[in-house]
């Protein structure tokens, strides 16, 4: 009987030590490690835009705990609560941020959205064409700089417009210079000013003015050769080009070979021109808060990301379905539709008559059936 006792409070003991052993295990799987409770807090601090506590919480992660697999992330998230916050100061702040992240951590995947977001930012400071040209510069490197670390990523088509748009901008603030200078008679200052549009910006959307504009400049500083040559390229790649008529005339009258248009390079330089705007009232508001220096701050950096998304999920939508051929070599395409309900529906079209379907084949069949003696007699009136 004791020895039943003794049993009875050893089974008893082992019992209550196996429940606080799986007790324990339970609450070890629930405790969310340090650093990701960090994260987690420092995100949903970002969420809410309360960017100096989101920063707080990224920051003490990489303190603390500099070998956790979330500190690349999180070098990310204080460049980016930077870049949310915007204004010129957090710009700033956001680039640095996004080139010690492209340091640290140069084999990331998110190394490419990084340097797309220097370009965004850069863009973002970006001032009028007549303005401070810093930033136009430094969106130029930036792009420039992408464009050779990240020659693979899908970012590479975007990048290479957003370099055309900076410097389209760059070059017309050069263009406006050359002008003033020009109007005033200093031709040699005009001068330099287009040439260095020639030399540059090769998609400016006003090059032929520019080529123009050159070409005169050298003749008024007695350099006809030179003014020949400028001539000769309007000549040669802007037949549509107002000047056109009047760069012969000037070859001609310098003594020079009028060269042939090459079709062509007319083509693409036609196609960089822009098309002239349509009225708008609100058109000479704007025109004018520009003119001050002030433009509206479109996120390039999002332009690309769902311009990629969209290109990622055209590409994974299926393919539709080849037709097929009947017997008779009828070919039957079924098209699939889905409405709003989410119902599936089917239509099936022959493409030996655009206008027939199957529904209708088959009734034309089912009523021959129905009625074999009009068949008969059909028969019987074709020529034996």
């Amino acid at each position: 009987m004791r020895a039943f006792g003794r049993y009875s409070i050893a089974l008893l003991i082992l019992a209550g030590v196996w429940g606080c052993g799986e007790k324990g295990a339970k609450l070890q799987k629930s405790v969310i490690p340090p650093d990701k409770s960090l994260f987690e807090t420092g995100s949903e601090y970002l969420r809410k835009s309360q960017y100096i506590k989101a920063r707080l919480a990224f920051q003490t992660l990489i303190n603390t705990y500099p070998d956790s697999e979330l500190a690349a992330d999180s070098y990310l998230a204080i460049a980016d609560s930077f870049y949310d916050e915007s204004g010129t100061e957090n710009l700033l702040q956001a680039e640095d941020q996004y080139k010690n992240f492209i340091i640290f951590f140069p084999m990331s995947p998110k190394a490419a959205d990084a340097q797309m977001k220097i370009i965004s930012l850069n863009m973002k400071m970006m001032r009028a064409p007549d303005r401070d040209k810093t930033y136009s510069y430094k969106a130029e490197a930036a792009i420039r700089k992408f464009l050779a670390d990240f020659p693979d990523s899908e970012y590479v088509p975007i990048a290479r417009q957003y370099l055309r748009e900076v410097q389209e901008n760059l070059a017309l603030g050069d263009y406006n210079v050359g002008m003033f200078y020009q109007e005033r008679g200093n031709y040699v200052a005009s001068k330099s000013r287009f040439k260095e549009i020639e030399e540059k910006y090769k998609e400016f959307s006003m090059m032929d003015d520019a080529l123009y504009r050159l070409a005169s400049s050298l003749e008024k500083t007695e350099n006809p050769d030179e003014a020949a040559i400028y001539y000769g390229k309007l000549v040669t790649g802007y037949p549509f080009s107002a000047h056109f008529e009047t760069a012969k005339a000037r070859l001609q009258a310098l003594g020079k070979p009028v060269p042939q248009v090459d079709t062509q390079l007319a083509a693409q330089n036609q196609a960089r021109v822009k098309q002239p705007e349509g009225f708008s009232p609100v058109k000479p508001f704007v025109d004018f808060i520009e003119a001050l220096g002030f433009h509206g701050p479109p996120d390039r950096y999002e332009y690309a990301r769902k311009t990629v998304e969209a290109q990622r999920a055209a590409a994974a939508a299926p393919k539709p379905a080849e037709g097929e051929r009947t017997s008779d070599g009828i070919l039957i395409e079924t098209t699939l539709t889905k409405d709003a309900s989410g119902r599936t529906s089917t239509s099936t079209t022959l493409g030996g008559n655009p206008n027939a379907t199957p529904s209708t084949t088959d009734k034309d069949e089912d009523k021959r059936k129905q009625d074999p003696k009009d068949a008969r007699k059909k028969d019987a009136k074709k020529p034996s």
